[in-house]
């Protein structure tokens, strides 16, 4: 009985000994469980997948919430998504939100690549930045960009927008502002933020022969139909002739048309009369008041004076003043490899069309007055430029008339700006680089978008 009293007590600590030991296995167990839950969480954290790449912002969708980035050198665009937790920093070291990015900016960008959620943004310290530049210029043979005083190297990857998106290079003018980025000496983006619009002149053929001002900025000959080029603002829009002038004040906006009408300048043209010019040798071009002219036949001019130029290759180029005083009057100049000479025909005893007479042309082509009002580009008389389309559109070379398309004209050697016009339609410039490699140049541009206003 001792013996069954003794063993059932040892039985009892034996069973009471395993439940405590079976507990406590238990809470350790689960103790390690959810260590192992931390463990894998953490894990997955750092697991997590990013890409960092260094771009242009082409496109920034408010509404969306997303940023549409190209990478450098290259055509890939990458749409992310970006919220507040995206760590966005300005040029300025700020943070900013993903709604104050802007097009044309260069960002180094992290991104999740599951989810392709920007993780960070930041301006690289190597990226440079000119803003709101009103003088440049593009040389398409070099495939450079001058501003400031420095050449820059733009690439078929360059982004070229305006503030409503991407645009194509040559719809730049040099009458645009524009702000430019890049890394080193390479341009990766062009913003033009602000851009040119149309003067178009109608009813003033009073005063066609004499001078435009546009501001202070623009002087042009006056021609016929004339469209003239200039940035967005107010101007000041002056024709004048001889003793006549006549003001209006225009409003340009960009992509527009503002139509100045001078009818009420309606003066009688009296002392008007015919020049008829006999030029040495055939084929050469003449410009009056830096505007070519077709002087096949009699040329008709008020009475004046005109500044005069006749150039063809192989040729001196003459320049003097001509000064018309009646009509009728005949002009030989003929041009010679060392100098130019001018002069009248020895049956026309009374010449009333002279060279100089009141400028001191000593007969070598050269005038003691600048004349800053006309700008002179070098002429390929033997070969042409031919714009093809838009079909029936006006087309105008540096603001002056040539035809409606398809048609053809002397070829002008360098930068030019070729303006497309037509009724209906949204008027449309280009710059164009004519380069000197004696062949004809032929043009095609876009069909005109129609003007919705």
């Amino acid at each position: 009985m001792f013996f069954n009293r003794f063993y059932g007590k040892k039985t009892a600590v034996f069973i009471i000994f395993l439940m405590v030991l079976m507990v406590f296995t238990s809470c350790s167990a689960r103790k390690r469980t959810r260590t192992n839950v931390n463990v894998t969480r953490t894990s997955k954290v750092q697991d997590e997948k990013t890409h960092t790449m260094t771009g242009v912002i082409v496109n920034v969708d408010r509404e969306l919430g997303q940023v549409t980035v190209r990478e450098l050198e290259s055509d890939v665009d990458t749409i992310l998504d970006y919220n507040a937790v995206s760590e966005i920093i300005d040029k300025y070291g700020v943070q900013i939100t993903g709604d104050e990015l802007k097009n044309g900016q260069i960002m180094a960008v992290t991104y999740n690549t599951e989810n392709s959620k920007v993780v960070s943004m930041n301006i690289p310290k190597e990226v440079w930045e000119y803003q709101e530049v009103d003088k440049f210029s593009f040389d398409g043979e070099e495939k450079s960009l001058s501003l400031a005083g420095r050449k820059y190297q733009y690439t078929d990857w360059t982004y070229f927008s305006s503030l409503d998106g991407k645009i194509q290079m040559m719809e730049l003018d040099d009458s645009d502002i524009i702000t430019a980025r890049g890394i080193g000496t390479k341009v990766y983006s062009v913003t033009r933020t602000q851009g040119h619009g149309y003067i178009r002149l109608v009813n003033y053929s009073y005063f066609t022969g004499g001078t435009v001002n546009v501001g202070n900025k623009v002087i042009l000959p006056v021609t016929e139909n004339m469209l003239i080029v200039a940035g967005e603002g107010s101007y000041r829009v002056t024709l004048s002739k001889g003793s006549t002038k006549a003001v209006k004040n225009a409003v340009v906006k960009d992509g527009a048309e503002t139509k100045l009408d001078f009818s009420e300048y309606k003066t009688e043209v009296k002392n008007a009369g015919s020049v008829t010019f006999n030029i040495e040798p055939y084929g050469a071009d003449l410009y009056i008041n830096g505007s070519a002219v077709d002087y096949s036949s009699p040329v008709a001019l008020n009475y004046g004076e005109y500044n005069i130029k006749v150039e063809m290759t192989g040729y001196t180029t003459y320049t003097g003043v001509l000064d018309v005083e009646r009509a009728g009057d005949t002009v030989y100049i003929n041009l010679i490899e060392e100098n130019a000479s001018v002069g009248s025909q020895a049956a026309a005893p009374k010449p009333s069309a002279k060279a100089g007479s009141s400028k001191k042309d000593d007969g070598s082509g050269n005038n003691d007055k600048d004349d800053d009002n006309v700008t002179t580009k070098k002429i390929d008389s033997n070969h042409t430029i031919t714009v093809s389309a838009p079909d029936g559109a006006e087309v105008y070379l540096d603001n002056v008339y040539k035809g409606l398309a398809p048609c053809t004209f002397t070829k002008v050697i360098g930068s030019q700006t070729i303006t497309l016009s037509k009724p209906g339609y949204q008027t449309k410039s280009y710059s164009v680089d004519v380069l000197d490699d004696n062949k004809n140049v032929k043009l095609g541009f876009s069909e005109l978008a129609e003007d919705s206003g």
